[in-house]
């Protein structure tokens, strides 16, 4: 992942009901004079962030252009080259203050408004984060300790993230993710600046994706047997039905850490880079099911098989199940042993 354009403009007030303050640049920062660490803090933002996903939209309605599209599609082109990425920054920067200031939010202290595009998986994005400072410590020319201001990048309070390539493409309803922090005037006011709303097909997109993204892992990463494989998908069902029992939010990390405790880390880059997974997880109860396989034993008999083909390749009806489709390896033993038979009688 590089970053190509970077510019920081800052909108705020350190006081409740005071006047905003503002400061546009007039000229992007530069990208070669960041430090390794800045880089990936900014970079690192949104993949450990808790997010939402969803798309453009006003009230619902994704017909309707909000602001903030409007100022993408006045400046990029099909190939997300930006004609102005500092007359945007600037546009987008004034709009953030109007939102603020048109709604009268008296406690919304605003920040420092870094937007950046980078490319990750041949995708381009563009992101913007409201950031503040923190306390740091430095070490001032005579040794002595001085206190000091950095921006935070440990962790995003509000911040959205596009997807510039799929937003382009008009294929997908899940390009944006956004974080908008828990109370409930940030969060509407955040969302009227992006102009977004959250897909609903969120969860089960994402919870098929996990199992996909387990499954990929463990076959073509892990070299595990097929057997193996269900174990680690049944296990990451098991971990997320104890979560939800205990009220606990999914998060990916999480589940590579109970599902593949020995390569973790390795995991979690392989769901969020390769199967595009967000940290926090949202899990859909229907799709979670299909994680277990239906299976059953006795009477000389053991069937398991995946429940998504229930109603389809396997029937059941009135206590009898009938499969219109069974692996190779059981008919060749099957039609092997009738042969056997069939020769014996001979």
């Amino acid at each position: 992942m590089a970053i190509k354009h970077v510019i920081i403009h800052v909108v705020k007030r350190d006081k409740d009901g005071e006047r905003l303050s503002k400061q546009l640049r007039d000229n992007e920062n530069s990208t070669e004079g960041m430090t390794a660490q800045l880089t990936d803090g900014l970079l690192e933002l949104f993949s450990n962030a808790h997010l939402n996903i969803g798309e453009f939209g006003v009230d619902g309605d994704n017909e309707v252009e909000p602001a903030f599209e409007q100022k993408l599609k006045k400046y990029y082109d099909d190939e997300c080259i930006c004609s102005d990425f500092v007359a945007m920054t600037k546009e987008l920067a004034n709009k953030y203050e109007s939102v603020i200031v048109g709604d009268q939010l008296q406690s919304v202290k605003g920040g420092y408004l870094v937007f950046y595009q980078y490319e990750r998986n041949n995708d381009d994005w563009l992101a913007v984060a409201i950031l503040n400072k923190t306390e740091g410590i430095d070490v001032a020319a005579n040794l002595e300790v001085v206190a000091s201001e950095i921006l935070d990048l440990k962790k995003l309070h509000l911040g959205a993230a596009i997807n510039l390539t799929q937003w382009k493409s008009e294929l997908s309803t899940r390009y944006v993710r956004f974080r908008t922090g828990l109370a409930a005037e940030v969060r509407v006011y955040f969302e009227k600046f992006i102009g977004c709303q959250r897909d609903k097909l969120a969860a089960t997109v994402e919870t098929k994706k996990l199992k996909s993204a387990i499954q990929d892992y463990a076959k073509n990463d892990c070299g595990m047997d097929d057997d193996v494989v269900t174990q680690k998908v049944a296990q990451a069902h098991d971990y997320i039905k104890e979560q939800q029992k205990l009220g606990n939010q999914v998060q990916l990390s999480h589940v590579s850490n109970h599902v593949f405790p020995d390569r973790a880390d390795e995991f979690t880059r392989h769901a969020k880079e390769i199967h595009d997974l967000p940290e926090e997880l949202a899990i859909d109860a229907k799709v979670l099911k299909s994680y277990k396989k239906l299976s059953g034993r006795g009477k000389g008999i053991a069937i398991s098989f995946d429940r998504d083909m229930l109603n389809t390749t396997v029937k059941y009806d009135n206590g009898e199940l009938t499969f219109s489709e069974i692996p190779d390896s059981l008919r060749a033993a099957i039609e092997e042993e009738l042969e056997d038979d069939l020769g014996l009688d001979n």
